[in-house]
């Protein structure tokens, strides 16, 4: 869950000075009384009531259940979301491919790098993704997450054998989670942790996503970080990790946003 805002309080203090020595007779200002302990009133402002810790007795089991593969992929991505190394952001996984491969399949033959001083001036209409090289796969990164790519593309980059991936975190908690396998989508879900039938996602990443699923019907209990378990699927179908490249690393190429969303809902 996300923290809401805060609730900032003042007091504003005021002192009047009344009087002044001098010449002559000066009227006697009215000074204030000071109201009697029966008078005043006494206002306690009550800190918010803590709420309690939801149930994680589920999450526990799932986390014991996963194969040791699995669970060091979610702790992996579990303890660099605490440490805030990823932040909010899409990350696009490939592999087997070379960053020209990746870029182009992405983003066509026309893709437009960003200038230094349209970074500096970029609105909400638009995004730039960079490329790194991790391994024999790719990581493309964008650090709206808003601005994931269409359905077509995600089956594009894994075209001719090579398998691909997107995880998305935003400022609105919305997670997708998706993956493609030889050009064709094997999985996609722009709110895979809320999906109606666990059995709708593959096996093959089935237990790491029942630790982010929210049963609508079921009481609310913790679940695990849904971009974390994102990630760790993503990186277990392409054998990718991701990371979160900074500004300084190579060239930044504009999309749209929204992007995907627009194009296949």
């Amino acid at each position: 869950m996300r923290p809401g805002g805060r609730r900032a309080y003042a007091v504003v203090l005021m002192v009047g000075v009344l009087g002044a020595p001098g010449c002559g007779v000066q009227d006697s200002p009215e000074v204030a009384q000071e109201p009697t302990p029966s008078e005043a009133t006494t206002t306690i402002s009550k800190a918010p009531a803590k709420r309690p810790p939801l149930d994680r007795t589920e999450l526990d089991a799932h986390l014991a259940a996963l194969s040791s593969d699995d669970r060091a992929l979610v702790d992996h991505y579990l303890e660099v979301e605490r440490d805030e190394n990823l932040g909010e952001g899409t990350w696009v996984v490939t592999a087997p491919l070379t960053v020209e491969e990746a870029k182009r399949r992405l983003l066509g033959l026309d893709a437009r790098p960003m200038s230094a001083a349209e970074r500096e001036r970029m609105g909400f209409e638009k995004s730039a993704y960079t490329f790194v090289q991790v391994g024999d796969g790719v990581v493309a990164y964008e650090d709206t997450g808003f601005a994931d790519p269409p359905k077509r593309l995600l089956a594009a980059l894994s075209e001719d054998g090579a398998v691909s991936a997107v995880a998305t975190d935003n400022i609105e908690a919305m997670t997708r989670f998706g993956y493609a396998r030889d050009g064709k989508v094997v999985y996609d879900n722009y709110e895979y942790a809320f999906e109606d039938d666990l059995d709708d996602i593959p096996l093959e990443v089935r237990d790491l996503a029942r630790l982010a699923r929210v049963d609508p019907k079921g009481p609310m209990v913790e679940t695990a970080s849904w971009s974390a378990v994102a990630l760790a699927m993503s990186e277990k179908v392409t054998g990718v990790r991701a990371v979160r490249p900074g500004w300084e690393t190579g060239d930044w190429y504009v999309v749209p946003v929204p992007w995907g969303v627009s194009e296949d809902y």
